[in-house]
């Protein structure tokens, strides 16, 4: 019991902290210009701490539905600029799929579901 609930603490550190990393790896690949640095500084980076908690939780508790939403919430910003929405479109997809690659990882290979 306790080396499950010490795994998914883990396993909750790496995805919230480590999808930032993962998603600046990727969109530096492709050539994406940044985002416009006009808002709250940092506030990207938070959001997607945010953003990966909810998904992780969510897709833990089967409510894929909810996922959806999630992304479907953050859909309703409109950028002006081409590169934007291609840098914001990108960002989030690899932060929704690094929640839920890891968040099947825990359902199938520690809790067995």
């Amino acid at each position: 019991m306790f080396l499950k609930f010490t795994v998914t603490v883990i396993i909750y550190l790496i995805v919230i902290f480590g999808g930032s990393p993962v998603v600046q790896i990727i969109c530096k690949r492709l050539n994406l210009p940044r985002a416009d640095k006009s808002g709250l500084r940092g506030a990207g980076k938070f959001i997607g701490y945010f953003e990966r908690f909810l998904v992780l939780s969510l897709a833990l508790l089967g409510s894929y539905e909810a996922v959806a939403f999630v992304f479907v919430g953050k859909s309703i910003l409109r950028f002006t600029m081409r590169e934007e929405t291609e840098y914001y479109l990108l960002g989030t997809l690899v932060s929704l799929s690094w929640s839920i690659f890891w968040a099947m990882i825990l359902k199938f290979f520690i809790f067995r579901v």
